[in-house]
């Protein structure tokens, strides 16, 4: 019986120091990280390349600007032209502009169903989508702000 005893007492120790370095590690310390460092830093950079590539605001340049999943305003001068990407959807909220097109096919304004063409005027706060990157978009004849979902630039 004395035997019985001093095994099961010896494999009770032997169960609690294994558990107790199993639960004792620190999480999140250098042993144990939430996350690996790595990580983070990529995170970090994919941040910092957004911030710095202009994330959606005003560009009176060419480049391409991608406001992402969501409606970024979008402010265009007079004389100006916002040109949409593929997909991107565009909505007049102020000013005036007029539509433009490279070839025979318009811009969907899903709001009435019908399909814009060269000269038509954009409708204030209307959905239009333009179909195709090939340059489509709206000729601003007075100061306009539009809200833009997907890629655009200003030219």
């Amino acid at each position: 019986m004395k035997k019985f005893l001093v095994g099961f007492i010896s494999v009770l120790a032997s169960v609690v120091m294994i558990m107790g370095s199993v639960y004792g590690a620190d999480a999140g310390s250098e042993a144990d990280p939430l996350v690996s460092k790595s990580y983070v830093d990529d995170k970090f950079d994919q941040l910092l390349e957004k911030i710095n590539s202009g994330g959606g605001s005003s560009n009176s340049g060419s480049s391409t600007v991608v406001s992402g999943d969501k409606f970024t305003p979008v402010s265009v001068p007079v004389g100006k032209t916002i040109i949409g990407g593929e997909g991107t959807e565009i909505i007049l909220r102020a000013g005036k502009a007029d539509v433009v097109i490279s070839g025979k096919e318009g811009i969907a304004d899903v709001t009435t169903g019908h399909t814009l063409y060269n000269g038509h005027k954009a409708t204030l706060n209307h959905l239009n989508i333009i179909s195709r990157n090939d340059g489509r978009g709206f000729k601003v004849t007075e100061a306009a702000w539009f809200l833009v979902k997907g890629s655009y630039n200003i030219k």
